[in-house]
């Protein structure tokens, strides 16, 4: 007996949840009429009341994802006899379901309403009229492709000419260029600028070169970095060369 009832009672909440659909369409109609003719809307809380299907309590959806509140309203919205919905009555729904959106603008937290139906492909279907369902609603119907960002081609290194300082002469030598991302952990010429003022006394490119790797240990240190700020530093007087570079031998430099 007690199950008979309580399918009874389901096949009339089924009936009721259609017959209010129903209702509400007619109620559209008669504001669109209304404002064709231009007079006051006979139902103008029709979308308000349009979201809010029975049984949802003010705390339904709080503290939950915005895509777990959807898909619970709209199976909710399921098990009373409705179907798809539009995306201010998903909007309404949640919102007035307890869902706690991030901006307090109402035009924004409907964006993310849509973006979220939009990309979530795989659990809401958007169907011709433009109202919104669930996928595994609709077995014939495919899941579109989520929007991924395609991967950036990394751009190829072009050589560079960079002037150093070999056995006292300037000379021109063909570089691989840095590309930004590689740029990023290089030490830069300004730091090495840095470690050549520290210097007390004579010192060499190797002594730059240890004192770098010390001061800047998680960064990557270019060949010709420190050979580039040596000649820049000499060119601008900064440093002076104590002994030129013979055979193995590198140059000795002091501060002037």
């Amino acid at each position: 007996m007690g199950d008979d009832i309580l399918n009874t009672i389901e096949v009339l909440t089924k009936r009721v949840g259609a017959k209010e659909e129903e209702a509400s369409k007619l109620k559209k109609l008669v504001n669109e009429l209304c404002a064709e003719a231009g007079v006051t809307a006979r139902y103008p809380n029709i979308a308000e009341s349009n979201g809010a299907i029975g049984g949802i309590r003010s705390d339904q959806f709080y503290g939950q994802t915005l895509t777990a509140a959807i898909r619970n309203y709209l199976e909710h919205r399921k098990a009373s006899g409705f179907g798809a919905a539009g995306l201010n009555e998903i909007y309404l729904a949640v919102r007035d379901g307890g869902y706690k959106f991030e901006s307090k603008n109402e035009e924004n937290a409907k964006i993310s309403v849509g973006n979220t139906l939009r990309k979530t492909s795989s659990i809401f279907h958007r169907l011709p009229n433009g109202q919104y369902g669930l996928l595994t609603w609709y077995p014939s119907a495919k899941a579109k492709p989520e929007s991924a960002t395609a991967p950036k081609k990394k751009a190829k290194a072009k050589p560079i000419k960079v002037k150093t300082a070999e056995a006292g002469k300037v000379v021109e030598k063909e570089v691989e260029s840095v590309t930004p991302e590689k740029a990023k952990n290089d030490v830069s010429n300004k730091e090495i600028r840095a470690v050549v003022l520290e210097q007390k006394g004579q010192f060499q490119n190797s002594d730059i070169e240890a004192a770098t790797k010390t001061k800047f240990p998680t960064k990557d240190l270019p060949n010709t970095k420190i050979p580039t700020v040596i000649f820049l530093l000499k060119k601008s007087g900064v440093i002076k060369v104590v002994t030129k570079r013979s055979g193995s031998k590198g140059a000795v430099y002091v501060k002037a």
